[in-house]
């Protein structure tokens, strides 16, 4: 599957996914938030595996952490292609010793509890770790979550142009953290996201329902 597919699959899913239980005028500014991302074999959640997980927190005013809460390397246990080794640089001996994902489940399911998910064309994520909790037989429920790739398109942006790095730039937001590493990818869609949610505050629809409208598909 290539990049632009997975892009124009998961935007098209209704976002945010899950329900909050908070309310639902909550501002953004104090909405328990974590942003996140995985680094995987490929871009299929239906077969392929997570071999990195990462999480930071964004706290009361849009502040972001200085330190994910989890950064985790993951044992596949299965080959790891030569173009997906090409793209993060985890291969089989980077991860020899690490955790599988049903030892590292714990700490990722506790990294999101009580919060709404940020990521990056969060979709693909939270399918993967959903996949792989069924395949291991562990309970997950999605959690609620706000894509920024969405949010881009939905705020009137270019859709082709959807490259997290280059959003960065187009925003002026300074690049904090390692393109294609877990760590850095969930740190950059956080820093995008405040961004996206500091211009919504200004426009009246800072709020958990503000978002949830944006995200959801237009009306046929």
């Amino acid at each position: 599957m290539s990049i632009a597919a997975l892009l124009g699959r998961y935007l098209r899913r209704p976002e945010p996914r899950g329900r909050w239980n908070g309310f639902v005028h909550t501002p953004l500014d104090r909405l328990p938030m974590v942003a996140i991302d995985c680094e995987t074999t490929g871009l299929d959640p239906r077969r392929d595996r997570i071999v990195s997980f990462a999480a930071i927190r964004i706290g009361e005013g849009l502040a972001v952490a200085e330190q994910p809460t989890v950064d985790l390397l993951i044992d596949p246990g299965i080959d790891i292609p030569a173009r997906a080794v090409a793209v993060h640089g985890l291969d089989r001996r980077r991860l020899a010793g690490a955790p599988t994902f049903d030892a590292a489940f714990p700490a990722i399911a506790d990294s999101l509890a009580g919060a709404v998910v940020v990521g990056h064309v969060v979709g693909f994520d939270l399918a993967i770790i959903g996949r792989e909790a069924a395949r291991a037989r562990l309970p997950w429920r999605e959690p609620p979550s706000f894509d920024t790739a969405g949010l881009v398109a939905a705020t009137a942006h270019a859709h082709q142009h959807l490259d997290l790095e280059d959003l960065l730039g187009r925003f002026g937001i300074e690049r904090r953290g390692q393109r294609h590493t877990a760590a850095g990818d969930a740190r950059m869609a956080a820093d995008l996201f405040v961004a996206l949610a500091r211009r919504l505050i200004g426009d009246g629809r800072g709020t958990y329902g503000g978002v949830a409208a944006l995200q959801r598909p237009p009306r046929p």
